[in-house]
Order: C-alpha cells, then structure tokens, then sequence
C-alpha cells in the first residue's frame, strides 16, 4: 500500500501558466511604474528650468500681435478691393470732363455761353452772340466732332432764335455723349 501513494506531486501545468502570467503581469507592472516615474520626474525638471509663466506672456504676446496683424491685414485687403472697384468704375465712365472741356474749346470768341447741362448721356448748351457767322462756324465744328464720334454724337438743333432788342442771336444744341 505504500507504493500506491505518492507524497511528493508534481506540478499542475494549470499552475504552471498562471504562475507565467503572474510574472508577466509583475513585469509590465514595474515597467509601467518605472515609465510613469520618469515622465514624472521629466516633467518636474521641465517645470523647473522652463518657467511656464513666460511661455504664457509670450504666448499672449504672440495672440495680440496676430489679432493686430490681423486687423491691418483686414484694412488692407478693404482698401486695396475699394481701390480696384474705383479704378473699374473710373475706366467704365465717360469722359465728361474730357467731352466739355472740347466742346467748350469748340465755341468761338464772339459768342457765350448762356447755359450748359450736361449729364451721363447727354450734353446740352446755349450759346448767343452778335452775328450769325460764329454760331454757323460753331454749328460746322459741332457736326464735324460729331462725324468723328469722339466727344459727341447725334447731335440736334432744339432752337434758333433772335432777341431783335438786344440784336443777339441764341443757338440751343442737345447731343449724346459717347
């Protein structure tokens, strides 16, 4: 009967793995535990040469001269798209100050101008004078600038007419401007 008992047992294989994964488990604790010890201690020494409260002036330093940076650049793109639009507008209108200030070259020294009008489309003037022969030269200049189209166009008579008290003679022209 004593053969049959065994007193000394061998080990379980079950033991023999949960063993393996409880020093494995061990292991990668005191890993971990070395790992976050040094970051900590990282930190701690990071904290302690690099003072976080110039890095946070700095850092509102920086802020308030992008937000500066920022408005400027913002007047600048307004003003340079303002411009553009001025120089657009500026190269789409007419040319009425060129336009009047031919016509006004147009009128010859014996006669006045008594009005003038003119508008973004149209032009009209009276002049009135002495005689009939300035106001026919004015009348040839008028027509032939309107053939050439440059300053102005479609050019009609609206009155001819005499103030025999004074012995003037007024002329009342309309035309487009181009």
């Amino acid at each position: 009967m004593s053969n049959s008992i065994n007193l000394v047992t061998l080990k379980n294989n079950q033991l023999l793995g949960e063993e393996k994964w409880l020093k494995i488990a061990r292991a990668s604790a005191l890993i971990s535990m070395i790992f976050v010890a040094s970051i900590a201690i990282l930190v701690f020494v990071v904290n302690l040469t690099i003072p976080i409260q110039s890095i946070r002036n700095s850092e509102q330093a920086t802020l308030a001269d992008i937000a500066a940076l920022h408005n400027r650049l913002a007047t600048y793109y307004l003003t340079k798209d303002r411009a553009n639009n001025l120089s657009n507008i500026i190269s789409k209108r007419k040319t009425l100050p060129t336009s009047t200030n031919e016509i006004f070259n147009l009128v010859p020294p014996e006669l006045s101008i008594k009005s003038f009008d003119a508008d973004a489309k149209n032009i009209s003037i009276v002049v009135s004078g002495n005689s009939l022969l300035p106001i026919n030269k004015f009348i040839d200049d008028v027509i032939t600038a309107s053939r050439k189209g440059k300053i102005i166009k479609n050019v009609s008579i609206q009155e001819l007419s005499v103030d025999t008290k004074h012995g003037s003679y007024s002329l009342s022209i309309n035309g487009k401007i181009p």
